[in-house]
C-alpha cells in the first residue's frame, strides 16, 4: 500500500451521539437550504422518527414536504417519483431519514435534481458530474454506512439489475448517527444490518484497493461489531451496545466507500435484483462462503481479522487463524438467526445459472482479493445454495 497512490472520501461533517438528531435543521440551514424534501419509507414514518425530524426542521423555519414511498430495494421509479416531489415543492435541499435504502434513493434524488437525466445514465463510477443538492443523511439503522459513503445502489426492475453508482458528488454533506434512533429496530433488522456492516468491513480489509487508513477503519469496525452485535440483537434498548454497533457500521461505511467490496456484494446484488431479498440478509448469508473461498493467498489478512474478532491466534499458523475468522462469522450468523442455506430462503436451484451470469458482470468482483472464474463463481453459488462449508 505504501508504494501506490490512494485517496479518501468522506462527508464534510459527521455528527454522532445520543440525541444528535436535533442538529438536522441547523445543518440544513448552514448548507443554505430553505425548502426541504424529506425522503423516507413507511416503516420509519410509522416509528415516529420523521415527525421528530420535521420538528427540528420547523424550528429553523424550513419548509418541508415528504416523499415516503422508498422500497426496501430502492428502484428507479422511487428516484423519479422523489425527483417529481422535489420539483413540485421547489426544494433546494434534501434530507434522507432511514436506512441504506432510503439514503441511497435520497442521494440519487438530490443528484438528479442537480444533474438531470435518468438514474440509468449514472450506473458506474464518477459519472455524476455536478455536486448534488445540499444533503443531510439521518441514519436510522446500524448497517449500511450509506450516510458516509460515495455509493448508491438502485434497482432497475425491468432488467432485474442492481446499479452501483459511485461518485464523490453523492457523498452526503452531513451524516447524522444518533443511537437513540436505532433502539426500536426489530431483531431481524438488527441482525441483517449488523451483518451488512461486518461484510463491508471484512471485504474492505481484504480487498484489492485497501489502504492503511481503510485498514484501520475496517479492523476497528470488525472489533466493535463482533463484540457488540449480539448484545444489540438481544436487547434493543441497550443504548451502549447500539451506540457501539452504530459507530462500527459508520467506520465500516468509510472503509468500504474507499476500499471497495468484493464477491459477497457482487452476489448479494443479484439476490436483491432477482428475488428482492433484503441486502443485509443476502450479505450475511453469503459472507462465510466467500470468506472461505478468499482464504487462498490471503491467510495473513484473515488471521488479522480473527484477531480483531477477539480470537486467540498467537500460537496458530496464519491458515488456522484465518479459518477461525470464518468460523466466527458462522457462529455469529447462527446466534442472530440468519439462515445458512439459500435454498431455505426462496432461491430456486434452477435459477442459479442466471445468478452466476449476472454476478460475473457485477463491478464489485473487480476488487475481490481472489480472481474468480465463472466455474468458481458457479461453485460458490451452489455451496451457498446447499449451505455447504468446509471448516
Amino acid at each position: 500500500m505504501a508504494n501506490r497512490i490512494w485517496q479518501f472520501y468522506g462527508p464534510r461533517r459527521i455528527v454522532f451521539g445520543p440525541g444528535c438528531v436535533e442538529v438536522v435543521g441547523r445543518e440544513v440551514k448552514r448548507l443554505g437550504g430553505s425548502r426541504v424534501l424529506l425522503v423516507t419509507d413507511p416503516g420509519v414514518r410509522a416509528a415516529g422518527i420523521v415527525e421528530r425530524v420535521l420538528e427540528f426542521l420547523e424550528a429553523e423555519k424550513l419548509e418541508s414536504t415528504i416523499y415516503e414511498d422508498v422500497q426496501s430495494n430502492p428502484t428507479v421509479g422511487n428516484v423519479s417519483d422523489g425527483v417529481s416531489a422535489l420539483r413540485r415543492h421547489r426544494a433546494d435541499a434534501v434530507v434522507g431519514v432511514g436506512g441504506g435504502s432510503v439514503l441511497d434513493a435520497a442521494k440519487m434524488v438530490a443528484a438528479l435534481a442537480a444533474n438531470g437525466g435518468q438514474v440509468q445514465e449514472y450506473d458506474g463510477v464518477d459519472l455524476v458530474q455536478k455536486r448534488m443538492l445540499p444533503f443531510v443523511a439521518v441514519n436510522t439503522t446500524a448497517g449500511t454506512g450509506s450516510e458516509v459513503s460515495r455509493w448508491a445502489v438502485i434497482t432497475d426492475p425491468e432488467r432485474q439489475v442492481k446499479m452501483a453508482i459511485g461518485s464523490e458528488n453523492i457523498v452526503p454533506d452531513v451524516a447524522v448517527d444518533d443511537p437513540l434512533l436505532t433502539t426500536s429496530i426489530p431483531q431481524s433488522l438488527t441482525a441483517a444490518t449488523g451483518m451488512d456492516a461486518l461484510t463491508h468491513a471484512i471485504e474492505a480489509y481484504v480487498g484489492k484497493n485497501a489502504s492503511h487508513l481503510s485498514d484501520s477503519l475496517a479492523l476497528g469496525a470488525i472489533a466493535l461489531l463482533t463484540g457488540n452485535l449480539r448484545r444489540a440483537y438481544s436487547s434493543g434498548d441497550d443504548v451502549e451496545a447500539r451506540g457501539k454497533v452504530l459507530y462500527g457500521q459508520m467506520l465500516a461505511g468509510l472503509a468500504f466507500s474507499n476500499a471497495g467490496v468484493g464477491n459477497v456484494h457482487a452476489m448479494a446484488h443479484q439476490l436483491g435484483a432477482v428475488y428482492d431479498m433484503p441486502h443485509g440478509l443476502a450479505n450475511a448469508m453469503l459472507l462465510p462462503y466467500v470468506m472461505e473461498f478468499n482464504l487462498v493467498g490471503n491467510e495473513g489478512r484473515f488471521a488479522r481479522i480473527a484477531e480483531a474478532m477477539g480470537e486467540i491466534v498467537s500460537d496458530l499458523s496464519d491458515r488456522s487463524a484465518a479459518r477461525k475468522a470464518c468460523s466466527n462469522v458462522v457462529a455469529l450468523n447462527k446466534d442472530l438467526g440468519i439462515p445458512a442455506a439459500l435454498k431455505d430462503c426462496g432461491v430456486k436451484e434452477g435459477g442459479l445459472d442466471v445468478l452466476v451470469e449476472k454476478t460475473m458482470n457485477d463491478g464489485a468482483m473487480t476488487t475481490n482479493p481472489r480472481q474468480t472464474s465463472k466455474a468458481e463463481m458457479a461453485g460458490l453459488w451452489h455451496r451457498a445454495f446447499e449451505g455447504v462449508l468446509d471448516l
